[in-house]
């Protein structure tokens, strides 16, 4: 079958703006999170909070197990973007090269998500390259697993019918009809078909409609028009390459929503955040924007993968020793909030023994999920590998008094940003350091020659 040229250049007829990126990822916060944190209503299982209480009252979580649930996204946003797309039924993109933590793997494949939309192509349901078990250093083994392994599929399909529903999905490339009719499988990396890229990846897709006339103009040189099968791509590692700002305000504040992490995690969060406020009674009224009355979080970034990658010579926090000096000052900074729990998002339950020790003089008590957990609990946590543990704490996190991580993991930046809606200070980015980011509810340690335009730019919140 030919595949007719102008199809390979059609373009896209769209409106674009250029938003100012804190404003855009203050909107998008309120509007994914208010279900969550209680803005202006109630949390499913707190039936008696009040937004005018101090404290709250007793709180029953009987028959609630999961509280970060929520429904999967019918985006009448992301319906205009895909309405004005010219489809071609005869492309179809694989992005199979996500790795990492949370943050990367989630950012890697909405941008997956993003590229074949503004191509027309149909995807194949993205995969995860797994850590190697054994050895956390080694991110990109050649095992590959599904999207489950991380997130919840059911809900990534059916938000992606609703909101897009020309976007054909194929489970696996099996299902891809008439396959075997198909030449060989090409490769691309988007963001290697752009002129003058910026550091932060902003010049990749500014434009959607130059990009995909850019991907058509290249696919035209090793397409074969003779071909009765439909044309496989391979598309490469995305993750801090599309520019969240092109497509408008409610695109970017609603697209993320497409992913939810996977029931169990969301489960074990549920209890993880329920044994925490019962075992040290933290009088917390979960109806606050931010409760005041609840804990530090603490991104202990110090596991052995981040300081292979993060331990040189230039970089001022490539060492426990210097970032836990950083955040012992902003728990003795009589400027925040102050509470006497620290829970600690980490891999290394050794670095978090560590810690305790090193904070135990300030009369703070350090948590993790591992503590709180117990019974069948304690035994499904073990279940789940390394980076499918940090889930729980991917969702905790936001729900700290204060806040503490690094300006070079996108673990760190998603959970500031999100909490960055209810700041009063609207200017957070630090150029010298060493705080990267800053607010009255998160620090992020970093600056100089290691600030990352990237996280503002190219994050997706």
């Amino acid at each position: 079958m030919s595949i007719p040229h102008q199809s390979f250049l059609a373009g896209v007829n769209r409106r674009y703006r250029v938003l100012i990126p804190l404003t855009l990822i203050l909107i998008w916060f309120w509007f994914l999170w208010r279900p969550l944190l209680g803005f202006h209503t109630k949390l499913a299982w707190d039936q008696s909070s009040n937004s005018n209480q101090t404290q709250s009252s007793p709180i029953s979580w009987e028959g609630n197990k999961d509280i970060f649930d929520f429904p999967p996204i019918e985006s009448e946003a992301i319906k205009s973007i895909c309405d004005d797309v010219e489809w071609n039924s005869t492309l179809v993109f694989t992005c199979d090269n996500s790795y990492g933590g949370v943050g990367n793997v989630r950012n890697s494949v909405l941008n997956c998500v993003r590229y074949a939309i503004s191509a027309g192509a149909g995807l194949v349901i993205p995969k995860i390259i797994l850590r190697n078990s054994r050895n956390i250093v080694d991110l990109e083994t050649r095992e590959r697993t599904t999207l489950d392994y991380m997130f919840d599929v059911e809900h990534f399909v059916e938000s992606l019918r609703l909101s897009c529903p020309a976007l054909k999905l194929y489970s696996t490339e099996g299902d891809i009809p008439n396959l075997e009719m198909s030449p060989d499988p090409l490769s691309v990396v988007p963001e290697s078909l752009v002129e003058g890229k910026s550091r932060d990846g902003s010049a990749a897709l500014q434009n959607s409609d130059q990009w995909r006339q850019q991907f058509y103009q290249w696919l035209e040189q090793y397409a074969t028009n003779n071909t009765k099968g439909p044309i496989i791509v391979h598309v490469g590692r995305l993750f801090l390459k599309y520019s969240m700002h092109s497509d408008g305000e409610r695109f970017a504040l609603e697209f993320g929503a497409i992913m939810k992490v996977r029931s169990d995690a969301r489960e074990l969060a549920t209890t993880t955040l329920r044994a925490l406020i019962q075992a040290y009674s933290l009088p917390v009224n979960l109806s606050e924007d931010i409760p005041s009355d609840a804990f530090l979080g603490v991104h202990l970034r110090t596991e052995r993968d981040a300081m292979n990658a993060w331990g040189n010579p230039f970089w001022p926090f490539s060492t426990y020793k210097a970032i836990v000096a950083k955040y012992i000052e902003q728990i003795q900074d009589p400027s925040r909030p102050k509470t006497a729990v620290i829970y600690v998002a980490s891999g290394d339950l050794n670095e978090v023994g560590k810690f305790a020790k090193d904070v135990e003089a300030l009369n703070m008590t350090v948590t993790t999920k591992d503590n709180l957990l117990t019974g069948k609990d304690k035994e499904d946590l073990r279940k789940l590998v390394w980076d499918q543990q940090a889930l729980v704490d991917f969702l905790i996190m936001p729900l700290a008094s204060d806040f503490a991580g690094l300006g070079i993991s996108s673990f760190s930046w998603n959970i500031a940003l999100r909490r960055h809606l209810f700041a009063k200070q609207t200017s957070f980015l630090h150029i010298d350091g060493p705080k990267m980011f800053e607010d009255e509810f998160s620090i992020l340690y970093g600056g100089g020659k290691d600030k990352y335009p990237e996280y503002e730019a190219c994050l997706w919140p």
